[in-house]
């Protein structure tokens, strides 16, 4: 389809406008963090040592830290240097933040991207299987099921996986304890109850929405005349059926996205993933508040990211109606 410029222009608006809003966003949530970690019992000077160093020694760790300055300059210094790509030093070992982070975020990177490749064909072959007969034994079966896993949260779930698949069945490993990202890529099955979890509570709701919308869209008019005219179903499929029964799946796989990043996360803590949930628990603990806001601001980014390629899709997504049926 060719876009005019007039169409052009309020694309360009909506993409300024969605990137201004994603840009607040951010903003606002990282402030909200360092208030926080701000609102946390001592900081990282009190916890480091803080058995065997005096008052003194804790004043000048703090000043050593830089944790002396006042916390809104705090907070703006170490804003500046991360809009440049300088998330500062680590409170807990001087190591660059970056670095310490970019391990973990590979880990909870394969996660995501694995689950997401698993994710999508197995939302659109289910819930198309299923709007497409409705009413039928495969039809209630997928329904029951999507319902039953949607009701279960992700720790419970991952518990109840654990206990059979890997404690009595001992099939798979329980949990990530002694494995690194090397171990993980020679040894794939340590991914396979995380990705199970992320992928079956993610999946469950977007299954019923794309089989609504394909039980809907055979009921249309424009269907049934398509039919008459003699549509190949092939043709049917892609060009009319799924365009206008994928469309609502697009808009809620934009809040998927956030809850794809959290189920990463909680999966994390549950199977010991050494992702960037753990980093984030080990900064908390340790006040650490320039990998605290690091971590944040990298997943907020990401987060808000999917979220605005899945509102641009959106945008561009129109859908099929009665013109051009016979197509």
């Amino acid at each position: 389809m060719s876009w005019s410029r007039s169409a052009e222009r309020p694309f360009a608006r909506f993409l300024l406008r969605r990137t201004g809003i994603g840009v607040a966003q951010l903003g606002i949530l990282l402030v909200l963090v360092f208030g926080l970690a701000l609102l946390m019992p001592g900081d990282a000077a009190d916890v480091q040592n803080s058995d065997v160093f005096g008052a003194e020694q804790r004043a000048a760790n703090r000043e050593l830290l830089g944790l002396d300055i006042a916390p809104a300059q705090r907070f703006l210094d170490w804003l500046g240097n991360a809009a440049t790509g300088d998330f500062g030093t680590s409170y807990a070992n001087g190591e660059p933040v970056a670095e310490l982070i970019a391990g973990p975020l590979l880990v909870s990177g394969l996660l995501a991207v694995l689950a997401l490749a698993l994710l999508l064909p197995l939302v659109v072959l289910a819930g198309f299987a299923a709007g497409l007969h409705p009413g039928s034994w495969l039809d209630r079966a997928v329904t029951t099921v999507s319902i039953a896993v949607d009701s279960v949260p992700d720790f419970v779930l991952a518990v109840l996986l654990v206990g059979w698949l890997a404690l009595d069945l001992g099939l798979l490993p329980a949990t990530f304890i002694g494995a690194d990202l090397e171990t993980v890529l020679r040894r794939p099955e340590y991914l396979v109850l995380p990705l199970a979890v992320i992928v079956a509570r993610v999946a469950a709701p977007l299954v019923r929405l794309v089989r609504a919308g394909v039980v809907d869209v055979l009921e249309q008019p424009y269907i049934a005349q398509a039919r008459r005219l003699g549509v190949r179903r092939r043709s049917l499929l892609l060009r009319h059926i799924a365009p206008n029964a994928l469309a609502p799946a697009m808009q809620e796989l934009g809040r998927t996205g956030d809850g794809l990043l959290s189920g990463v996360l909680i999966v994390e803590a549950v199977f010991v993933v050494p992702g960037i949930a753990s980093e984030l628990i080990g900064a908390i603990g340790n006040r650490d508040e320039p990998v605290i806001l690091a971590i944040v601001a990298v997943t907020g980014t990401i987060a808000i990211g999917i979220n605005l390629l899945i509102d641009l899709a959106g945008q561009r997504m129109v859908p099929c109606s009665a013109d051009g049926v016979g197509e």
